[in-house]
């Protein structure tokens, strides 16, 4: 293009990401659409004296309206960051002539609202009802969803439910993901009874619950130490017909990590493995950590093992094939070798980089690698609990 003389438009650098996304796939895309990089193409529509369009500036709130997050929390610092980045984009649509889009108002709220400013998001979530007057009931709903996720997410309790009750007197529609942002914010009061009002609430609205509507439940009732209130919602969800993830029995673990509850770590460990599910890293933390803080090394040691096992496959033949492949690699006395598993599977497969790194570990620490973890002692003892129904108590 630049060879014939063709200026490029506003629509030609959209249609370069499609060509990546289609040759390189979306994790090259997304590298090549980072805030330097997008930077550089802001700066070469300018030399090229092209007029921005307002998707321009939606993109613009997406990219810069964050500093710090999703890396830390936001500070005094990255906050006056963050305004000065907004009042910069806000005053070029000004010299534009370009008003805000219902996007583009979104993008701007959300980024205020992960960034932890509060009152400058919900000053914001004003203005766009009094200019965006073109808003549907739905598109209203959308932006008090994303302002009660960070009231909640800022232990804005008061805040929040003075937000959803005025959603529900204007008459706002409901859906799923706001109830289940809600029944979170009971774990800060913490409230039993209150999620269960919702949970009402939200039958009547005929909104069905998920996996996330459970999790947030057990939260609540685990703020309150109920161990077996909690084994029962893991039970209810799954009769409902709900399949579990790894992140509803994490927050099992969790918690029964900080309380040194051994038996329910090994219940949920083999509850995780019966269902099927690949365990992640904070699967391999609260169990490691729960055997450490008791003083059980060797067993700490197994479960890591095991565990990291079964992160690379659940298939006992996968997992023997690509043990064979993958030993060199862990028993590797090359320098690099850490380096170099993380090369290997930085880009697809980070969750076999650390369990690789894990078992590259166990082995330095004695362990003699094993590719049948199903005959491991460890893993053996908590299936026959299991099969046993011991179930753990409180």
């Amino acid at each position: 293009m630049h060879k014939i003389g063709l200026r490029p438009s506003r629509f030609t650098y959209d249609g370069f990401i499609k060509c990546v996304i289609a040759g390189k796939g979306v994790a090259h895309a997304i590298k090549v659409n980072e805030p330097e990089r997008a930077l550089r193409i802001l700066a070469k529509m300018r030399r090229l004296d092209l007029k921005p369009h307002i998707w321009t500036y939606e993109i613009m709130f997406s990219l810069f309206g964050n500093v710090n997050v999703p890396y830390e929390e936001g500070n005094m610092l990255s906050h006056a960051d963050v305004s000065k980045r907004i009042s910069i984009i806000e005053m070029d649509m000004l010299n534009h002539e370009i008003r805000h889009s219902f996007v583009s108002m979104k993008n701007l709220i959300r980024a205020f609202g992960a960034e932890g400013m509060i009152d400058e998001m919900l000053r914001y979530l004003n203005v766009a009802e009094n200019v965006l007057w073109n808003m549907d009931p739905y598109q209203k709903s959308d932006l008090y969803g994303i302002v009660l996720h960070a009231l909640v997410k800022a232990k804005e309790t008061p805040k929040a439910i003075r937000t959803f009750k005025i959603m529900r007197s204007w008459g706002l529609p409901t859906n799923t993901a706001i109830y289940n942002i809600m029944i979170e914010c009971c774990k800060l009061l913490p409230c039993v009874k209150s999620a269960g009002a919702l949970l009402s609430l939200m039958f009547r609205d005929g909104c069905c619950p998920t996996v996330v509507t459970f999790t947030s439940l057990l939260k609540v009732v685990l703020a309150k130490e109920d161990f077996e209130g909690a084994l029962d919602l893991l039970d209810l969800c799954i009769t409902e017909g709900i399949q579990p993830d790894i992140e509803i029995f994490n927050t099992i673990l969790s918690e029964a990590n900080a309380k040194g509850n051994i038996h329910v770590v090994e219940y949920i460990v083999e509850c995780i493995h019966r269902a099927k599910i690949r365990p992640d890293e904070s699967t391999l933390w609260y169990t490691f950590c729960a055997y450490v803080d008791q003083e059980l090394y060797n067993t700490a040691l197994e479960a890591l093992q095991v565990l990291s096992m079964r992160m690379i496959s659940l298939d006992a033949s996968i997992l023997k094939e690509k043990g064979a492949a993958l030993e060199d690699l862990i028993l590797s006395e090359d320098p690099d070798a850490e380096l170099k598993i993380i090369r290997t599977f930085e880009a697809t497969e980070e969750c076999s980089a650390a369990a690789l790194l894990n078992l590259r570990w166990c082995v330095t620490m004695g362990s003699t690698i094993s590719w049948s973890p199903e005959d491991n002692l460890w893993a053996r003892r908590l299936a026959s609990s299991y099969d046993a129904n011991k179930r753990p108590v409180s």
